[in-house]
């Protein structure tokens, strides 16, 4: 993968360039690009005030995207270059990608890796459209003629009336950086005119993943690495006591034992000797949380509190109490795990006053903050940088263990490795927060939903509020003081919200003797993008007008979520006498607006589901007197390729707005899917994932 590490050291001794050194160096054309109103001018040189990424034409012709986000598995490197390369004329491997280098990309917090390319793909879209008119122009002052004479084919601005008077782009850049663009923004291709984008280009970081050339955190040796590990509390929120060292200290390869407030670590000379030497540490410790997995939805409950209400239409408990039926229940998820193949490792360096972190991160500017406020330096001497990354589906922004690895580095004055183990990675991070989600709706005399209220419970507002029209509609959401530690998952709160409402719906339907494709279409009147999809999938599957349970086991359901628009049907077959579940066929179809390259598209959907069907069959996270006790694959497993059902895939991808965020509405309406089609199957309703075989024979 050619997301390897950017950090050779300067003839100075230092790592790499600042910022603005790199700009006083490299030369040629900076197009400086922002999420906010103000657009810089063409040949503005990238400061702390950008806040997107920028694009530079060397004087050597090559062109260089800078984005402040790594490549996390979304091909984000590939299709950046594709729409560079669709703007400028050029061929890919004219073209380089930096991420996630915060010494050489403008910072942004605000961007994460899984909404990268609808955030950060227009941006870049539109820098080089404005470096391609910029050249064009300064092409066309050299032969004196208008620039719309002038066109960028190859590297090359050609003229033209006559394509044999042509100047290479590096030729031209300097010219372009000094001149300033009149004008409103530069005229974007149109699709029709898409010879890059909308092509399913080989990934460029592929390569190198298959060949072991990518090089992730864990893997990088500076001269004199030595490898941290750090002491924990064998339970939640266990407090230090007392501690004796003298053991571990002694250990033959141990270089020290650090104790600093609040961290103890143990620094040595190999992994295996720090892991000893880390167990042979005398700990007391205070009482922590006495916290168990079987109160957990009484616990929220308990302490749920409204922190806000979405949507507030009509008159819901009016509405409610002159239906014709009404249908209330409630539905739960639990605590899950990330689970990434690589688990969080950061390694720090000190170099004089400064300090180079690479990180496995989503967000390497969260982490440089961070960093400096524990080391209490400015931000500017610290550097943080993305190698490969081997997955964080949003469980690796928190920076704690690239603060560990840079406080145990200051203190013994060498490059640190801090590298969790797979028990501490599936133990000692945060989850993907379990929800209670409580729905109550009515119908009218004419079969619509004429009320729809909902409560979210712990999950957040992503994906609460229903994309139907319904006449009288509330949701509210309620923070909830959480037993374990919470954070970002894939697609947040958005596929627990997904699977209370479709399943929901669905129950619905059967409880009306009615379609439940049809149901959702008297209510999506106003959201023409979902029903298309939705209609297209039910063509796919061969989907006619049915009355679950059928017998036959095929459930439906969709989803809204970063911009796209997902409907999923799942085929499934139940060992009515184990529960077991199997899902034989998942089809989908898609909607997310401009597909920049379509195999990477399906890839992403194929995941999706995949990463989807774990959380709904099988994966929790368990947890008993305040120990987590899912610490391995053996106790937590996740989906392997010998369990994926075969994944139909359709891109509804006429449209050419904005690319959206691929990665996640498919993932949201998995559960909900599996467990209609498991309704269908045996008429058994499940509103509590995972859909565990035990699940499946209580249910009644």
């Amino acid at each position: 993968m050619r997301s390897g590490v950017a950090s050779g050291k300067t003839g100075t001794g230092r790592l790499g360039l600042t910022r603005r050194e790199f700009l006083r160096a490299a030369g040629g054309l900076v197009v400086a690009v922002s999420l906010w109103p103000e657009r810089p001018a063409v040949g503005a040189a990238a400061g702390e005030g950008d806040r997107a990424g920028w694009l530079r034409v060397g004087e050597d012709g090559r062109v260089t995207v800078f984005a402040p986000v790594p490549e996390a598995g979304q091909a984000l490197r590939t299709e950046l270059a594709q729409l560079a390369a669709e703007e400028l004329r050029l061929p890919i491997s004219a073209l380089e990608v930096i991420l996630g280098d915060t010494h050489r990309v403008p910072p942004d917090i605000t961007v994460c890796a899984g909404s990268a390319i609808s955030t950060l793909g227009p941006e870049v879209r539109r820098a080089a459209a404005e470096a391609r008119e910029a050249l064009a122009k300064a092409a066309a002052e050299q032969w004196r003629v208008p620039p719309e004479q002038v066109q960028l084919r190859e590297g090359r601005a050609l003229l033209i009336s006559d394509t044999d008077t042509a100047v290479p782009i590096g030729d031209l850049a300097q010219r372009a950086a000094e001149m300033r663009r009149a004008g409103g923004p530069a005229a974007l291709t149109p699709p029709a005119e898409h010879r890059v984008v909308g092509k399913s280009v080989p990934s460029l970081d592929g390569p190198a993943y298959v060949t072991g050339e990518a090089r992730y955190a864990a893997d990088l040796r500076p001269p004199g690495l030595a490898y941290g590990k750090v002491l924990r509390p064998p339970y939640l929120g266990g407090r230090l006591l007392s501690l004796q060292t003298r053991a571990a200290a002694a250990q033959p390869g141990v270089i020290a034992v650090v104790e600093e407030d609040d961290l103890v670590g143990v620094v040595a000379t190999r992994p295996d000797v720090a892991e000893r030497a880390a167990l042979s540490l005398r700990a007391t410790w205070g009482q922590g949380l006495a916290v168990s997995g079987a109160s957990l939805y009484e616990d929220l409950r308990a302490s749920a509190e409204l922190e806000a209400e979405l949507a507030s239409q009509g008159d819901v408990e009016a509405a409610l109490a002159g239906a014709r039926q009404g249908y209330s229940a409630s539905y739960r998820t639990p605590f899950v795990a990330h689970a990434p193949m690589e688990p969080h490792a950061a390694l720090a360096a000190p170099e004089g006053e400064r300090v180079v972190v690479h990180a496995s991160t989503q967000r390497p500017f969260q982490h440089q903050a961070a960093v400096a406020g524990a080391l209490g330096i400015p931000a500017a001497r610290v550097r943080v940088i993305c190698p490969a990354v081997g997955g964080a589906f949003g469980g690796k922004d928190s920076p704690e263990v690239s603060v560990q690895a840079a406080r145990l580095a200051r203190a013994v004055g060498r490059p640190v490795l801090v590298a969790q183990s797979r028990e501490e990675e599936l133990g000692w991070n945060y989850f993907r927060p379990a929800a209670v989600i409580d729905v109550r709706c009515g119908v009218a005399g004419d079969g619509r939903i004429a009320a729809w209220d909902c409560d979210v419970l712990n999950c957040g507002s992503r994906g609460a509020l229903a994309p139907y029209r319904f006449e009288n509609h509330r949701v509210r959401v309620h923070r909830c003081r959480a037993p374990l530690p919470q954070g970002p998952w894939r697609g947040m709160g958005g596929a627990a919200n997904a699977f209370a409402r479709e399943v929901h719906l669905d129950y619905v339907a059967s409880q009306l003797g009615t379609d439940p494709i049809g149901l959702r279409l008297r209510h999506l009147e106003e959201a023409p993008r979902l029903a298309r999809v939705v209609c297209l999938a039910a063509e796919r599957h061969g989907w006619r007008d049915r009355r679950p349970p059928t017998g036959l086991g095929s459930g439906f359901a969709c989803a809204v979520d970063a911009g796209s628009f997902a409907a999923v049907i799942a085929d499934v077959e139940v060992e009515r006498t184990s529960g077991h579940v199997r899902v034989r066929r998942v089809f989908v179809v898609q909607d997310s607006g401009l597909v920049i390259n379509p195999d990477n598209m399906r890839s992403q959907i194929e995941g999706a589901v995949v990463m989807g069907l774990g959380f709904t069959l099988r994966e929790a996270v368990r947890y008993e007197q305040g120990r987590i006790l899912t610490r391995s694959f053996a106790s937590y497993p996740i989906p392997t390729f010998y369990g994926a059902p075969a994944i139909d895939i359709v891109l509804d991808s006429d449209r050419h707005d904005l690319p959206r965020g691929g990665g996640t509405a498919a993932l949201c309406a998995i559960a909900p899917a599996v467990a209609n089609a498991i309704f269908d199957a045996v008429g058994k309703r499940l509103r509590e994932l995972p859909l565990s075989p035990a699940r499946v024979r209580s249910a009644p």
